[in-house]
């Protein structure tokens, strides 16, 4: 592993003023699981590591009857998991953060830093030159995409975006509060993760400058029912194959309001507004399902190794659906 200078942040303006220090030599540490692997793979070399588990008020969960939830952005996932309050009335986000990897990195990851993770590419992992590592070209548009390439086009990478979070906080309308030197600001989470995107010369995943910290995601109130469905190789530790979360406020069995969002598939969590259209003041059925699952991928564009992933999201997408009137 490289050397690099670990700084425990005191608070958001202590990191903010290490951040602009070192510029692009720094890099943020939460959970650490994402950046430390990277490090270890020598895919970034920073000059310096901020940790901001030491910054205090940051993990909390607040929720109120009929008012936004906000959760602070070094929550962990198992937390998350466990919340009875979430269970009960945010049950997409609870069963997604359940399923992220194993017991120990769900007690380690933060929500913050799931939703900025990198991207799980094999060819990024081995060193392949690509436009995320310096080069010109994404080996996933003609090599083995079987697992984590998109199968609904991209800019550049074709790797689709790993969180199990930010498919659910998607369904969920969140937004993310940013803080940096310019102040305070809140991005919708369809704005915080475009799929890959240049900020500062980098191709990230998500769009935070690095003079930025995530702070907090808050979730508007919606009386919702909601389900979150993932399939992966293995149930413990693997990112999602495809995935969906869906949510809608359901009334006298008819759907309104509705969200259907579909991971491990997209450069980013892909929402599908044909398949909320086809749904809008309808019963739910098994054949209504169907067609909403069809509408799903209707735009899919498949790479040449993953076009399985296309009927296996439409079978999501139709379970998704039938957990909300069971």
């Amino acid at each position: 592993m490289i050397d690099f200078k670990h700084i425990d942040a005191a608070s958001t303006e202590h990191a903010l003023s290490v951040l602009a220090q070192y510029g692009q030599g720094a890099r943020l540490l939460a959970g650490g699981q994402d950046l430390l692997f990277r490090i270890k793979k020598y895919i970034v070399k920073p000059e310096c590591v901020i940790n901001l588990k030491t910054i205090p008020g940051l993990n909390y969960i607040h929720s109120n009857p009929r008012d936004n939830l906000r959760i602070g952005a070094l929550t962990t996932l198992s937390a998350i998991a466990h919340s009875a309050a979430l269970q009960q009335s945010y049950t997409v986000l609870a069963q997604a953060a359940s399923v992220v990897a194993s017991p120990q990195i769900r007690n380690m990851g933060t929500l913050g830093g799931n939703i900025c993770q990198d991207v799980w590419c094999w060819y990024l992992q081995d060193g392949f030159s690509c436009w995320k590592s310096g080069g010109k070209f994404c080996d996933l548009a003609g090599g083995d995409s079987r697992y984590y390439g998109s199968i609904m086009g991209g800019h550049l990478c074709l790797s689709n975006h790993p969180s199990d979070t930010a498919v659910a906080l998607a369904a969920l309308d969140a937004r993310i509060h940013v803080t940096s030197p310019r102040g305070h600001r809140v991005a919708a989470i369809c704005d915080f993760l475009p799929g890959h995107t240049w900020v500062d010369g980098r191709l990230q995943s998500h769009s935070l400058p690095s003079d930025e910290i995530v702070t907090e995601i808050e979730i508007p109130f919606r009386p919702t029912r909601s389900a979150y469905v993932k399939f992966a190789l293995r149930k413990s530790w693997d990112f999602a194959i495809a995935s969906v979360a869906v949510s809608a406020v359901i009334e006298g069995g008819m759907w309104d309001d509705g969200r259907i969002v579909l991971g491990g598939i997209a450069t980013s969590p892909y929402r599908s507004r044909e398949a909320e259209d086809l749904l809008r003041n309808q019963p739910m059925s098994e054949g209504l399902a169907t067609a909403a699952a069809d509408a799903a991928l209707q735009q899919a564009k498949p790479l040449k190794m993953n076009g399985y992933k296309v009927d296996l999201s439409r079978t999501l997408v139709r379970r998704a659906l039938m957990a909300l009137v069971e």
